[in-house]
């Protein structure tokens, strides 16, 4: 594998969320990563499944990244998301609801890889455009 700067792992990291690539997060993705925004994530393979289920929630998910601002080993992320919400939810079905929001993340980068992050993903504004937006239908 070619030489990536930190700021490259990232970029190439949310590119799984625009292609749904998930062989390329063991790329990019230490085995032993750790998410302190999520529990449930202890692996490369609990990150997977947290794609393929946001895929499954939301399967033309697009993110643009706005910001990445390296320190040490640590990159920051600023980007957008758009997305239909055309499958379940955190338990709401499917009501093919366009959201748009923003978040923000720190990942810790060694040896190439992503090997923890703590993120800020606007739970509260995604599930807020949804049902808002259920009320008129």
């Amino acid at each position: 594998m070619d030489s990536l700067n930190n700021k490259e792992v990232v970029r190439q990291f949310f590119e799984i969320y625009n292609n749904q690539d998930y062989e390329a997060a063991y790329k990019y993705i230490a085995p032993n990563y750790i998410d302190h925004g999520l529990p449930q994530v202890r692996s490369v393979e609990d990150a997977i499944e947290i794609l393929k289920g946001t895929h499954k929630a939301f399967p033309d998910i697009k993110v643009v990244i706005d910001d990445l601002i390296e320190e040490n080993e640590k990159v920051v992320f600023r980007g957008h998301f758009t997305a239909t919400h055309l499958g379940e939810f955190v338990g709401i079905a499917p009501s093919g609801v366009k959201v748009e929001f923003e978040a923000l993340e720190i990942f810790k980068i060694e040896n190439q890889k992503i090997t923890e992050s703590w993120g800020y993903w606007p739970m509260h504004t995604i599930i807020n455009q949804i049902t808002a937006a259920e009320k008129f239908k």
